[in-house]
């Protein structure tokens, strides 16, 4: 029935849930994470860094601004790249909502009603509103009707969440390179052997 010893007791392994598993893409992005060849500072500052502009509505230019402030300051770029790609299709609902009702508490203002703003401001902007005088006015008009609270929610939730890559990001990759540092010195078996 099995081929091999090695796939049965991984089989085992599974059923009983003795391992966490993880989704494949989580997998993958925290092997690319820890496996990126910078100092673990930088990769948790590149890391931090793309998260808080991948949650802040920067009009589809996260990913380029987080890059540019990773050349600048000198974190890594990859980090940076891999971290703005928190917003996704997937997430941006939660994100819209966790924003609105935070910033709606903060504000002593109607949730639903700030959301029901976002919702139709975001899905009426373009490139276009941003580049003409009569597009800054319809923006500007759309932050006088609420968009401002979304933006206080927005930015708190950014900020403490980047905060927390970061703390998450420089925990993961040091103990990933520690535990690679033993392994080479023969203090723990190869993954195989296990």
């Amino acid at each position: 029935m099995y081929s091999s010893s090695g796939e049965r007791s991984s089989r085992k392994r599974r059923a009983s849930g003795s391992r966490f598993a993880l989704p494949r893409w989580a997998r993958y992005a925290y092997i690319r994470l820890v496996r990126i060849n910078d100092s673990p500072q930088k990769v948790a500052a590149g890391l931090a860094v793309g998260v808080f502009l991948g949650i802040l509505p920067t009009f589809g230019l996260g990913i380029l601004i987080a890059l540019a402030l990773a050349i600048r300051f000198k974190f890594n770029k990859a980090a940076s790249i891999l971290g703005s790609l928190i917003m996704n299709p997937l997430t941006t609902p939660f994100f819209w909502t966790a924003s609105s009702v935070l910033g709606a508490f903060l504000a002593n203002r109607d949730w639903h009603r700030t959301l029901e703003i976002v919702q139709a401001f975001s899905s009426h902007l373009s490139v276009t509103h941003l580049s003409t005088r009569e597009g800054w006015a319809w923006i500007l008009k759309g932050v006088g009707a609420g968009v401002y609270v979304y933006l206080l929610g927005n930015i708190l939730i950014a900020l403490f969440l980047s905060v927390l890559f970061y703390l998450v990001g420089l925990h993961f990759v040091q103990a990933y390179r520690q535990k690679k540092r033993q392994r080479i010195r023969g203090y723990l078996p190869a993954r195989g052997q296990r």
